[in-house]
């Protein structure tokens, strides 16, 4: 069979042009228009990925993260899973190279003295950073962190954050003020050791508590951690956190059923946690 060419007629051709397209094309996303910042769309989310964006954005607060911030920052780096009262990360050890967020579970952070006794610093519940400063130094974990849960903690290489950053300068903010607050917290906290009596120390720690659980005055609030470990975090004895605490209640400022508590008078509480010291501890 031989291939015949084939014309359309002059009649038709001159009736109907030939049209290709019969409506206005689709504007491109607008992610691929030059100019726009809006990035690409975040990656699609499981259930994991979904626990980690709201620890990243509960870890961040008060600073604000845009969504698709928050879900590339998600979709970097890896879970890990710790069972109850397993080391999560060593202090003294080798140089870190990651960030460290406390997706599920409580954490205590702390040292071991010459005698083996646990002093705690700090209590982590989920939503919290465990070390985001370390990695930036190359320098170790400066507490040990131990699973007072089980938990769920999400790495971040550093170097991987740092590939995202160069693409996102909103979370170059949000870290660095996230480093500042913690080292402007243990400034504080330093401060409150050197110059605040032992009852002011844990009406600021009260106060604090209160806050982070987003109370309002009158509202209840779990203490969310052991009292021994509460006042290690203050550098007192538990025989001295526990007469404190019946002494809050005599005042009226405090009310408590067993590791629920109330501030009754937060005016006056936030009296008491500001007040300088007698002059004799001067």
């Amino acid at each position: 069979m031989t291939a015949q060419a084939f014309e359309l007629p002059r009649s038709a051709a001159r009736a109907a042009p030939l049209t290709l397209l019969t409506s206005p094309p689709a504007p491109p996303p607008e992610w691929m228009v030059r100019g726009e910042p809006t990035p690409a769309p975040a990656p699609p989310i499981n259930a994991y990925r979904g626990s980690v964006r709201e620890a990243i954005a509960s870890a961040c607060r008060p600073y604000a993260l845009s969504d698709w911030s928050v879900a590339e920052m998600a979709a970097l780096g890896q879970g890990h899973r710790y069972r109850a009262r397993s080391q999560v990360l060593s202090a003294g050890g080798l140089p870190a190279s990651s960030l460290w967020l406390l997706v599920r579970g409580r954490i205590s952070l702390g040292k071991r003295d010459a005698g083996g006794r646990w002093w705690q610093s700090q209590g982590l519940s989920a939503g919290e950073w465990i070390d985001v400063s370390s990695a930036w130094m190359g320098e170790s974990h400066p507490e040990t962190a131990l699973a007072l849960t089980p938990v769920r903690v999400h790495e971040f290489p550093v170097e991987e954050v740092v590939g995202h950053c160069l693409n996102d300068a909103a979370l170059v903010r949000v870290l660095l003020a996230c480093v500042a607050a913690q080292a402007r917290g243990a400034t504080l906290q330093k401060q409150a050791l050197l110059t605040k009596d032992t009852r002011a120390r844990l009406a600021a720690w009260l106060l604090d508590c209160c806050q982070a659980q987003g109370c309002d005055h009158g509202q209840q609030f779990l203490l969310r951690q052991q009292k021994k470990d509460l006042a290690s975090q203050l550098g007192i004895t538990p025989e001295t956190l526990s007469r404190c605490l019946r002494q809050l209640q005599e005042q009226g400022l405090l009310e408590m059923d067993g590791y629920r508590m109330c501030l009754t008078n937060v005016g006056e509480m936030r009296e008491l946690a500001e007040r300088e010291p007698p002059r004799y501890m001067r």
